[in-house]
């Protein structure tokens, strides 16, 4: 794992002992990022730990139909949008967002959300051809995704995550060891 969650995660056993499902996993990472608000900002934090998920859900399952990216990395500095990148079957460049959200039945947005700057630096600095975001809400509104985006951002929502994850003991045993390795 690259990303810096590893290093910051407050108690991977707290965090990861038992859990088989995205629920408890939100559920933990939140009661996690609140207990200690002085030390990283909540939401940072949340949406931290979502992202290091995220990062081992490719790397354990990007060669599926479903999200079809190899080589990731993320990227945390300077987040201008774009929270990862890889390559797509023909080694073209595919970007990911990662949007972690509390309440699983939310919409994003484009401004709101801020994915229309996911979208811009996908296209300018990386000529994406390919771009997916990873969320815990519903999923892209659909008329933005239609209209705005004329349907080139996939999105994989909650109940996509919940349909590969839960109950996928080898993929949180995997994300466990990726914590645990450093």
């Amino acid at each position: 794992m690259e990303h810096h969650f590893k290093h910051i995660c407050y108690d991977i056993d707290q965090l990861t002992s038992g859990t088989t499902k995205l629920s408890q996993f939100m559920i933990r990472l939140r009661r996690q990022a609140d207990s200690l608000p002085d030390m990283h900002d909540p939401d940072k934090y949340f949406g931290d730990g979502f992202e290091a998920l995220i990062e081992v859900l490719i790397g354990e399952m990007g060669s599926t139909p479903f999200i079809q990216i190899q080589g990731y990395s993320p990227i945390t500095e300077l987040d201008m949008g774009v929270d990862g990148i890889g390559y797509g079957p023909k080694g073209e460049a595919h970007t990911v967002q990662v949007k972690a959200r509390s309440n699983t039945e939310s919409v994003l947005t484009a401004n709101k959300d801020h994915i229309s700057n996911f979208v811009a630096h996908s296209l300018s600095k990386y000529n994406a051809k390919n771009m997916t975001i990873f969320t815990t809400a519903k999923g892209l509104h659909e008329e933005i995704g239609k209209e705005m985006y004329m349907d080139k951002v996939n999105t994989i929502g909650y109940s996509a995550l919940r349909t590969m994850i839960d109950g996928n003991v080898m993929f949180w045993t995997k994300f466990r060891d990726h914590l645990i390795s450093g």
